[in-house]
């Protein structure tokens, strides 16, 4: 084994690209060794805004390899006594061997000529110009650019290829690149190229040089930094896992920074002034038992020698940010909700949806509909919230920052005086996101979610922009996710047909919004572990019973499957579905019973009946099922001794019915028949 190191050096690599361009280098490395036989034994990446860079541990040399190459058909190569053919001649010269290395072997239905020819392995250092070269063309961004006159395309413009094997340069080039063993260190701290000897001094030489190129490493000395800044003025960070990637990628050799802003902003809107901080300037806030404190911490790309200037200009920044979300705030009350909502009939939704103030009326009149059944005292609140809801989409601070939205909306039915449920479920409206997320807190805020939800993707189906694949740019599938969310962990009585019945739109609409909810709530019932198979058995209830009983009726089949002689009963269930499946439904009439056995079964049937329709009407499903069990050795009696098909056509029929009642109380929980 030997070890490879390979960087590419460019200019600054926007963050959000960073990992899937380490991810790529790593996978594709792999897949591109595999394809040339070389082994890899061990890979380590490394990534900064001016470098992706990768550390492997690969064989020395390829695995060896014998191929077959197929020629004409033996007769065609051969004459009936064996002798050689013009044809053998010209697939021995095309293979570059002598006639007598061909051989005849079988193939398919004939014999065929072929010759086994072994491919020399050759040593690494020999095919790694051409691994890496097509390892730099596999890598692909988001976004490509070209630069300068050349054609090369990629994230950024490329200033640098660094290749060494071992303590030799790979030597190659791409687009009038040359590879070297040279590297740069921190563009404003080192100024001098760095000379890379072996593969191993790469981390060392460039931290020597202000470069923590293991952004594993670079993160943890932020997070140490933050803590400790954070700690100093009796706080800690606010944290946010996605700021602490993007600033762990925008830096080569991180050193925070604590700066503080006037106590008069935090009148401000918390929320309000964590976001200026995180998403214009990308620093992290200081809480104190939950409440924001007048410090945050900048992540800057030099050393304790510059922190007076860095200090100085992010405070002098922040302020002018905080003095902009100041204004819009204070505009913002001043118009007050109700002129706020009257902007929002200006705003086009959708040109063929109307104004954001129609998509308010709609979302009233179907959170209406479904608060009448769910908590109907809620529907006075329920319709001064919705009448609101979207009333912030109007404003100057949700304008400039449109994540706030809904939050920002709270905040302005405060100020109005509206109580607190109605501007909690304003405020939580957008939640959940998905399954995951949490739910809003109370009851008016989940039917003010469902119905914005079931707003949004009914008007995108109008429109026929339908999910398809993985294309989902309206964001539909997340909106029924968080549906299901909430209906799931409210355990709302309410199915997603009665849902979808709210819509003011076609029944064939409706339809097909309904069959999308509830392909994502099977997806849901899959993620959360429930068996394929198991949840087939339900896929003709799942529009028609409320989401929570059918989560619950799976976890009692899920159980009742694992029970001691339920293959016999499958069996028996089985059975009873295999016969009747391609008739349509008939009458049944006892007085054509001509066996034990049916006289039996039907008696059987009517006896639980009674106990199950109590069962099911209690939700005791494992009851119902126990009773269904019971029924097993009357079924097997019956088939045992009975011809269902008997050739009295009426006696046949007769038959049949009465299997077709016994299936629908067999489906009585689930379709056990759909198992497997």
């Amino acid at each position: 084994m030997g070890k490879l190191l390979f960087e590419i050096g460019a200019e600054e690599i926007p963050a959000r690209f960073i990992p899937m361009a380490i991810a790529q280098l790593e996978q594709n490395l792999k897949k591109i060794t595999s394809d040339n036989r070389i082994n890899v034994h061990s890979i380590k990446t490394f990534a900064t805004p001016r470098r992706i860079a990768l550390l492997a541990e690969i064989a020395d040399e390829q695995e060896s390899q014998e191929k077959t190459v197929w020629g004409p058909p033996a007769n065609v190569a051969f004459d009936e006594n064996g002798n050689p053919k013009q044809a053998a001649y010209a697939f021995a010269n095309a293979q570059g061997v002598d006639i007598k290395d061909l051989k005849v072997l079988p193939k398919g239905k004939g014999n065929y000529v072929c010759v086994v020819l072994k491919e020399k392995a050759k040593k690494t250092e020999e095919v790694l110009p051409d691994i890496l070269k097509n390892l730099f063309l596999s890598l692909n961004f988001p976004k490509m650019m070209r630069w300068g006159s050349g054609s090369l395309r990629f994230v950024r413009p490329v200033k640098w290829l660094l290749c060494l094997y071992e303590d030799r340069l790979i030597s190659f080039e791409i687009d009038g690149i040359k590879s070297d063993t040279k590297t740069s260190g921190h563009r404003f701290l080192y100024e001098s190229e760095l000379n890379i000897k072996r593969p191993e001094d790469y981390e060392v030489k460039l931290e020597e040089a202000f470069v923590i190129p293991d952004q594993e490493k670079r993160k943890n000395i932020i997070v140490t930094q933050l803590k400790e800044l954070a700690k100093g003025v009796n706080g800690e960070v606010f944290w946010d896992d996605e700021l602490l990637e993007e600033v762990t990628y925008l830096v080569e050799f991180p050193n925070a920074v604590l700066c503080s802003f006037s106590e008069e902003y935090l009148k401000l809107p918390e929320e309000l002034l964590i976001t200026v901080m995180k998403d214009h300037q990308r620093y992290f806030a200081i809480t104190s038992s939950g409440k924001l404190k007048n410090f945050f911490i900048v992540i800057s790309n030099t050393n304790s020698e510059n922190e007076e200037n860095i200090k100085k200009g992010a405070e002098r920044v922040i302020r002018a940010r905080f003095e902009d979300a100041r204004f819009y705030f204070e505009e913002d009350l001043k118009k007050g909700l109700d002129r706020l909502l009257e902007l929002t009939k200006g705003i086009v939704y959708h040109k063929k949806l109307g104004s954001l103030y129609d998509k308010t009326q709609r979302i009233i009149n179907i959170g209406s509909k479904i608060i009448e059944l769910i908590a109907p005292e809620k529907t006075e609140s329920f319709q001064i919230a919705a009448k609101y809801c979207k009333a912030d989409l109007a404003s100057g601070v949700v304008g400039e920052f449109p994540e706030l939205q809904g939050i920002m909306g709270g905040y302005y039915a405060k100020h109005a005086g509206l109580p607190e449920e109605i501007c909690l479920a304003i405020r939580e409206h957008y939640l959940p996101k998905g399954f995951n997320d949490a739910i809003p807190s109370n009851e008016i805020g989940c039917i003010l979610s469902i119905a914005d939800k079931l707003d949004h993707i009914s008007s995108f189906f109008y429109l026929g922009e339908i999910p398809t694949g993985t294309e989902d740019p309206f964001g539909l599938r997340r909106a029924a996710n968080g549906i299901i969310a909430v209906i799931l962990n409210k355990r709302y009585p309410i199915s997603i047909l009665q849902l979808v019945s709210m819509l003011e739109y076609e029944d064939d609409l409706k339809e097909k919004v309904a069959t999308f909810i509830g392909q994502r709530f099977e997806s849901f019932l899959e993620t959360v572990g429930f068996d394929v198979n198991l949840i087939r058995t339900v896929a003709d209830i799942v529009l028609t019973q409320p989401p929570h009983e059918i989560e619950h009726r799976l976890n009692i089949v899920n159980d009742f499957i694992k029970k001691e002689k339920f293959e016999e009963f499958f069996l028996a269930v089985k059975r009873v579905s295999n016969i009747i499946r391609n008739y349509e439904r008939m009458p049944l009439n006892q007085s054509l019973f001509v066996t034990v056995e049916e006289k039996e079964l039907y008696q059987k049937m009517n006896e639980v009946n009674e106990k199950i329709s109590k069962y099911m009407e209690e939700h005791k499903f494992e009851e119902v099922l126990e009773e269904l069990f019971s029924l097993t050795p009357v079924i097997n009696r019956f088939f045992d001794n009975v011809l269902v098909m008997d050739k009295d056509e009426n006696i046949k029929i007769n038959r049949i019915a009465l299997l077709q009642q016994l299936s629908e109380k067999l489906k009585s929980v689930a379709d056990l028949s759909k198992l497997y």
